[in-house]
């Protein structure tokens, strides 16, 4: 355990370009006057639009970033970025609806034949928690049911003109075969047990817990508020455990906690630690608050202050999580399993927070030296002939260098 000086609830954001910070501001569906503000202020500077639209397509925010341009600060848009933003918007409003037939159509498919089947991510997220289709964007469609009708499902798939793709074992992807744009992940668990061993509610919890949810004149299986809230938790962890941070699932979490009021969160916390899930939970927590501000009960924030004292891996992947959400960076590979030990709570979590750092940064340069130097060093430090030698020690310095420059916003 360790002892901070103050309580940490939330993580000081600092980014390198004002179109960063414009998106998180954007990245919501409720605009507050400050930052309303703090958006009317970042317009007055010189935006480069077209990184602006890249990052939002990267991330799937551009719907949100959208409506929140169009509604705070419409007039101080150029008005072909307005226009190509409005494109992207009625695009992906119209694919959304074009894929909620198909769901609609397979889920009738799958209750004809007595399979249960919820589904869930992208499309049910539009419905259930933004109140409007086209606010999301995804690219499959998430189906779960029961271990034991995952190869009835499947055959009932191929029947109806989907092929099976890939097997991932715990799911299944399909592409239609004369629409190749449908996309269907059929799923048997909500994350690889394999390789990301937490535990979440298995079906038969979820279903008795589900409501329904309807749409388009038909009724769906939906989780429960609290199982969502956990399972959304889950995802944006695993998504930073295996560096492919989304900013679309963090606001997902963020936007499910703004609008779920009446949580019972000593029930829900409780659930949390009977499923032993408080790292990535709490992860998770920090993150939106720190990247988007979003408001937490007071119950809430002490939990993750507690939780903080107990677990400073929490502190570490939030940290390394907004290193990396807008950067591009090529993590070595004993880094990146460094850091899945770290999250599954692995043999390296298992010691002193300053030994497993100290071991990190000298893994790095213990792999480093014993690799050739190469041009970029020498132009990095030209050495006389007889001293090249020395380049065992400049090259990790470097490469140390290059890492924690190239792990910065920008």
């Amino acid at each position: 355990m360790i002892t901070l000086n103050k309580p940490i609830t939330q993580l000081s954001t600092k980014v390198s370009r004002p179109e960063i910070e414009l998106l998180l501001c954007c990245t919501r569906t409720h605009i507050d006057p400050e930052t309303a503000e703090r958006i009317k202020t970042l317009l007055r500077q010189d935006i480069d639009w077209a990184y602006l639209i890249q990052i939002a397509a990267h991330h799937k925010t551009i719907p949100l970033l959208y409506q929140s341009l169009k509604t705070t600060s419409g007039e101080a848009i150029p008005k072909t970025v307005l226009t190509q933003l409005q494109n992207h918007y009625h695009t992906n409003a119209s694919r959304n609806l074009f894929l909620s037939h198909e769901l609609l159509n397979i889920l009738k498919l799958f209750e004809a034949h007595k399979i249960p089947a919820i589904p869930f991510k992208g499309l049910v997220l539009a419905i259930s928690i933004y109140g409007n289709l086209a606010m999301r964007q995804f690219s499959d469609l998430d189906i779960l049911v029961r271990q034991e009708d995952i190869f009835k499902a499947k055959e009932l798939l191929i029947t109806h003109k989907y092929q099976l793709d890939v097997d991932y074992g715990w799911q299944q992807t399909f592409v239609h075969s004369q629409k190749p744009e449908i996309v269907v992940d059929l799923h048997g668990e909500l994350t690889p047990l394999s390789y990301f061993p937490f535990k979440l509610p298995d079906f038969e919890t979820l279903w008795q817990g589900g409501r329904s949810l309807t749409f388009k004149g038909e009724s769906i299986m939906n989780f429960s508020s609290d199982d969502l809230l956990i399972i959304l938790a889950v995802q944006v962890a695993r998504g930073v455990n295996e560096g492919k941070e989304s900013l679309a699932q963090i606001c997902d979490l963020a936007e499910l906690l703004r609008i779920q009021q009446t949580l019972d969160w000593e029930k829900l916390l409780q659930e949390v630690n009977s499923l032993e899930l408080q790292r990535p939970f709490f992860i998770s927590l920090l993150i939106v608050k720190t990247l988007l501000n979003t408001p937490l009960p007071d119950r809430v924030k002490q939990a993750l202050q507690q939780q903080i004292q107990i677990d400073p891996t929490i502190l570490i992947y939030t940290v390394r999580m907004q290193k990396l959400l807008f950067a591009k960076v090529k993590t070595p590979l004993f880094i990146q399993l460094f850091f899945h030990d770290l999250m599954i709570g692995g043999p390296l979590s298992r010691m002193p927070v300053r030994v497993y750092l100290v071991w990190q940064f000298l893994s790095f340069i213990t792999r480093q030296i014993i690799i050739d130097s190469n041009q970029a060093d020498r132009e990095f430090f030209p050495l006389p002939s007889g001293l090249s030698f020395l380049y065992y020690l400049v090259r990790p310095i470097r490469l140390v260098s290059r890492y924690i420059t190239n792990s910065t916003y920008r």
